[in-house]
């Protein structure tokens, strides 16, 4: 995923400001300049960013696209941390940035699924819908 040649790799993530496993800590690791933005947003918008797509540009060419379809996280799996109302929201602001400036988008395979404990068949009807006049590439981790 983070060798994509799309020019935007979009995860899903908290508004806690926390990346600590899963693709946000992969992230972290080859893109460090992305994680303080990240950071600085949650403390300044907390739960507010429910919904939103916030991007960040590194190396010159590569964007992050934060996805916030979840508020906090955690390891029960009883738990389904994933808002998929916000999910789909913060994905269609993906697309319009993403077609705004001509960018190729590319997903992980099962976003908000693993450790946010969404259900892919619903996730996915979410992607096939907001995607459905763009491109999106998924990627298997």
């Amino acid at each position: 995923m983070l060798d994509a040649t799309e020019d935007i790799i979009g995860h899903q993530t908290n508004t806690k400001g926390v990346w600590g496993s899963g693709i946000a800590k992969a992230i972290k690791q080859m893109y460090p300049d992305a994680y303080p933005f990240y950071q600085l947003a949650c403390h300044e918008y907390g739960d507010r960013l429910l919904g939103l797509c916030w991007t960040t540009k590194v190396n010159n060419k590569r964007v992050i696209a934060n996805i916030f379809g979840q508020t906090t996280y955690g390891r029960n799996r009883n738990v389904v941390y994933t808002d998929y109302a916000a999910l789909k929201s913060a994905l269609e602001s993906l697309k319009l940035r993403a077609k705004k400036f001509g960018y190729s988008v590319a997903l992980p395979y099962n976003i908000g699924c693993g450790l946010a404990n969404g259900d892919w068949k619903v996730v996915y009807g979410i992607i096939e819908e907001v995607f459905s006049d763009y491109e999106v590439t998924l990627y298997r981790l």
